[in-house]
């Protein structure tokens, strides 16, 4: 896909967005060529982006970019709403300008233990790139945003002292992420020498039996998460095992949607729909992440898990411990999801610090699921 293509196929694209009606104001067809122009720079600064990924040296050199691959990226409910846009439009035009399929998964339906949405893109692995680079683009890039973003909410740009970094959730095949780590971490490492950016592997101790993927986390500047990218799923390309593992992905996603019920209720249990109440203890300062700006977090919490959520007073908070109370009241499987959610927030208020390891259920032993 080279930005000459790109280039070209952006001025038509205006009469394919056009929703008919009466005649606008006489600035109209100014305001439509100032947009496609737009558009005309983001497609061709991300096929230079995508394009500066086949530099030679380093681990795992990304060859041609034909190579057919999927990417199965989480991201938060608020960067769904900014990949899809108003009444689609966003989404429609980074499948176009990409030349990848992207397909979102419904509000409301999450990856199993999480609050986040799928967001599968498939193609061409060039053309996949440029969507994820366009997908990044379309986030609002706030250095005093939280982690809601990044390592609580998949695809976006954390804030906080490590300054403006896009962060990229990868659900993988656990079959698969040998792999990607290598003999004990050898992989992954040169992937970060590589590429500049971090990179973390869901911890085993954090799966159940049934889980059949492991998340990997990529982090920093967007040119160094692009590469990261790249070489992860140009490994897992060239890997004899990812050929089926696309082929289901994509079946079922066709047949089932991206969260399969199948998958789903490996989650659910007999006590799902049952009413429930937990209690737990949280420090105030985590208190505050939990509640957000004006308490729109707290909000948020609620209503995607659909449970009641109090908070009690500073005026009752243990003068020792500095905690407070917070109960949720719900069902059993709305109090899970909500738990998670808290989970998340507390996570990304924290600070995290980069640690040796490396490992796999492959190799012989288990990883710490820390960054490498």
């Amino acid at each position: 896909m080279s930005q000459a293509e790109l280039a070209a196929a952006l001025p038509q694209e205006a009469d394919d967005h056009d929703l008919g009606g009466e005649a606008g104001p006489s600035h109209q067809p100014e305001l439509e060529l100032e947009h496609a122009d737009d558009e005309a720079a983001g497609a061709a600064e991300a096929s230079d982006a995508v394009a500066n990924l086949s530099l030679s040296g380093g681990a795992g050199d990304v060859p041609s970019g034909g190579q057919q691959v999927v990417a199965k990226l989480l991201i938060s409910n608020a960067a769904a709403g900014s990949v899809i846009g108003k009444a689609g439009q966003t989404i429609e035009q980074i499948q176009k300008n990409s030349g990848a399929r992207v397909q979102l998964s419904r509000a409301g339906e999450f990856y199993p233990g999480t609050s986040e949405r799928v967001l599968l893109l498939s193609g061409p692995l060039h053309s996949v790139l440029t969507a994820v680079f366009l997908s990044l683009e379309k986030l609002p890039r706030e250095p005093t945003s939280p982690l809601a973003r990044g390592g609580g909410g998949g695809l976006g740009t954390p804030g906080g002292s490590r300054g403006r970094e896009d962060v990229v959730k990868l659900a993988v095949s656990r079959k698969l992420c040998g792999a990607v780590i290598g003999q004990k971490g050898a992989t992954i490492r040169d992937f970060m020498s590589d590429s500049g950016a971090t990179i973390r592997v869901q911890p085993l101790s954090e799966l159940t039996p049934s889980d059949s993927e492991r998340i990997i986390s990529v982090s920093g500047s967007r040119d160094r998460v692009l590469r990261a990218v790249a070489l992860i799923l140009n490994t897992l390309s060239a890997d004899d095992k990812f050929s089926a593992y696309m082929d289901l992905t994509l079946q079922l996603a066709s047949t089932q949607g991206l969260i399969p019920a199948v998958r789903a209720s490996t989650r659910q249990s007999t006590l799902s729909n049952a009413r429930a109440v937990l209690t737990m203890a949280l420090l105030d300062e985590d208190v505050g992440a939990i509640l957000g700006k004006r308490g729109q977090t707290l909000t948020q919490i609620q209503q995607n898990a659909k449970v009641a959520i109090k908070i009690s007073d500073r005026s009752k908070m243990d003068p020792h411990t500095h905690e407070r109370e917070v109960t949720l009241s719900g069902s059993y499987a709305g109090i899970q999801l909500a738990c998670a959610m808290i989970a998340e927030k507390l996570s990304a208020n924290r600070p995290r610090v980069s640690e040796g390891g490396g490992g796999d259920e492959d190799l012989g032993y288990e990883d710490p699921g820390v960054f490498y």
